[in-house]
């Protein structure tokens, strides 16, 4: 009963199977039975499939020679196995494996072929063999180190590009300690610590010559203790490198802004171009369209020492027929890949090799050299005519600057000899103008009664001839002493100014009348007395020109304060100042409108220079009716906070 139970259990399971069974004579290799999946798979009823050798539905490749072989191998030593490419029931590729095991089904040895569909699972191991392998080749080929600790501190795991700096193949780092390994770099012990105790680190490491940005993170099982630190290092050398060529240009930038000589200047960019290359020939010359020659005027001391020189100034100059000279022509940067095989070179018997030349516009060139054979990368190229840029643009504000401190010296000294000659002249004059006045008056007074009517025109002539000869020494010496006798800055009350030059001239403003009115006037930093002869100009000159031509004078005087500065209107109801006379009136004896009119045309080129002192302007505004002449001074500046 047992063994009837057993045998329908056996056959509910064989024909139950999804996967195909079929049962061989161990002898001949004949199916000699077969469930419902083996039928499916041969396409067949399971009953036609009994009698079949194995050979006869082998795949292609698979002799029937070979089918006994393996069950023979499987009836010897009880198991065998193979796996076949074929075609599944749809007509789609399939692949199977096939285990056959030795089996004794009643009296008989017989072998039973398991035969299971591993497509896709085929599929997936080779998907995850490919992504191994890419994997492999990313890691491999990404600028990182990426490793595993154990609890321990044990490497379990390296790969990554960036083992090639350190000297190591993947792998290598496996099976040994990082405290041991890494003993003397105390940073890398410390955020390892760390990571092991569960902290997620993230520093900056140096190796050696390499600088490395490494995360550390500590990975948990489920119950919370540490399985491993899992780490990536990446390589910032470059980077850094960079960073520090960056800084080096920056402080150069800065450092040309104040360096005052060319050879400051040069010297300053040569050791820049070192330090941004890391080559020890550094050198710039300075070009000269006199003799169309460079001549030196800066290097590093690597240079100099390297040429057998004293100073900069020693190294040869490249002249009009050189290659350096030619190459300066080009405004165009170049790498000479030998300077030992230039046609005609500067400097034959130097033994540089290769020499990068960059012209600094029409100032000079900058050339960093090598001893050997040397080459520079994209970023140096670019910084490096960053550097030339801004050497070109600082050679020049200095050579400008230079220039104008020349011209500024030149009219320094002319300004003090005119001034000194006008002084000394309308000084020595004083002397005879009185002389001549004294005896005129002299010779009007004894005999003016005694001579004719022409010949008291005459000495009419003579006594006003006179009378503004000595006027225009008067107001010449004025205009000479504009900054001889000129007071201090202070603070200055120009309402206050106003009221004293207006006392001043009042019997003048009695005489004809005049009204003079003014605004709220701001307090200027400025010299009091100077501010007085400003206003006292502007309104005698307003004054006279209305008086000459009939008109009651009417002035308005105002202010207006803008930032730094105050900015003063002085506005009459006059003839005005023709459009011609505007930019004109400010020069000295020029008089503006009818010429007959009193005045040394001196009054108003006081007034500029005293302005000017105060780094003001003065000017005439565009009128219609009457003349508005505008001029700055500087406004009283609040300081805050304590002293």
């Amino acid at each position: 009963m047992a063994s009837t139970e057993g045998a329908a259990i056996y056959q509910d399971v064989f024909e139950a199977s999804p996967d195909p069974i079929m049962v061989h004579d161990a002898d001949t290799g004949t199916v000699v039975r077969a469930n419902q999946a083996a039928g499916a798979l041969l396409g067949c009823a399971p009953d036609d499939i009994v009698g079949m050798h194995v050979g006869e539905f082998s795949p292609p490749g698979f002799s029937t020679a070979d089918a006994n072989d393996l069950i023979a191998e499987a009836a010897t030593s009880g198991s065998a196995q193979v796996e076949w490419a074929t075609e599944g029931p749809d007509g789609t590729d399939q692949l199977v494996e096939v285990t056959l095991k030795r089996a004794a089904l009643g009296d008989e040895t017989r072998v039973v072929a398991f035969i299971h569909d591993v497509t896709s699972i085929r599929e997936r191991e080779r998907k995850h063999a490919e992504q191994s392998e890419q994997l492999d080749t990313l890691m491999g080929n990404l600028p990182v180190v990426v490793f595993t600790l154990d609890p321990d501190g044990v490497f379990t795991y390296s790969a990554g590009k960036g083992l090639e700096g350190l000297g190591l193949e993947p792998g290598d780092l496996e099976g040994t300690s990082v405290f041991e390994t890494y003993s003397e770099y105390p940073d890398i012990i410390t955020a390892v610590e760390e990571a092991l105790d569960g902290e997620e680190v993230r520093v900056t490491q140096e190796i050696d010559d390499l600088v490395f940005e490494t995360w550390y993170r500590p990975v948990f099982d489920d119950s919370g203790r540490l399985k491993q630190v899992v780490s990536v290092a990446r390589d910032i050398t470059g980077l850094k490198r960079r960073e520090e060529r960056v800084e080096a240009l920056s402080g150069a930038t800065n450092e040309l802004l104040y360096s005052r000589t060319e050879t400051a200047a040069a010297d300053k960019v040569a050791q820049i171009a070192q330090r941004i290359v890391d080559q020890p020939l550094a050198a710039i010359w300075s070009y000269d369209s006199g003799d169309d020659t460079l001549y030196p005027i800066g290097a590093t001391a690597k240079a100099t020492d390297f040429a057998g020189v004293e100073t900069a100034a020693d190294l040869p100059p490249m002249g009009p027929d050189s290659d350096e000279n030619r190459i300066f022509h080009t405004s165009e940067p170049t790498v000479i890949e030998d300077y030992q095989k230039l046609s005609n070179p500067s400097a034959p018997s130097m033994p540089m090799r290769t020499l990068l030349c960059l012209p600094l516009d029409d100032q000079g060139m900058l050339c960093i050299g090598s001893e050997t054979v040397a080459s520079f990368d994209d970023d140096e190229r670019f910084l490096l005519e960053i550097l030339a840029s801004t050497a070109a643009a600082g050679l020049e504000r200095i050579e400008r600057e230079t220039r104008l401190k020349s011209k500024q010296t030149e009219l320094e000294r002319s300004n003090e000899a005119l001034q000194q000659f006008a002084y000394i002249a309308s000084h020595d004059l004083q002397e005879p103008l009185r002389m001549v006045s004294s005896y005129v008056d002299l010779l009007d007074s004894e005999y003016g009664d005694d001579l004719d009517e022409e010949a008291a025109e005459y000495m009419a002539f003579a006594v006003d001839g006179a009378r503004r000869m000595q006027e225009m020494v008067d107001a010449l010496l004025r205009y000479s002493r504009v900054e001889t006798n000129a007071g201090d800055f202070e603070e200055t009350d120009p309402e206050a100014v106003l009221d004293r030059t207006l006392d001043a001239l009042r019997m003048r403003i009695e005489e004809v009348d005049a009204t003079i009115t003014a605004g709220s006037l701001p307090r200027v930093d400025a010299d009091p007395n100077q501010v007085g002869q400003v206003f006292q100009n502007l309104l005698e000159n307003a004054i006279e020109y209305a008086t000459e031509a009939d008109i009651e004078p009417r002035i308005e005087v105002s202010a207006e304060e803008d930032d730094d500065m105050v900015t003063f209107t002085v506005s009459d109801n006059g003839p005005g100042i023709p459009a011609a006379d505007r930019e004109e009136v400010f020069n000295i004896f020029h008089r503006a409108g009818a010429h007959d009119t009193e005045g040394t045309g001196i009054g108003l080129a006081v007034c500029q220079r005293i302005v000017l002192r105060h780094d003001g302007r003065i000017w005439v505004e565009p009128s219609d009716d009457g003349a508005t002449f505008k001029f700055t001074l500087p406004a009283v500046t609040e300081v805050s906070g304590d002293d």
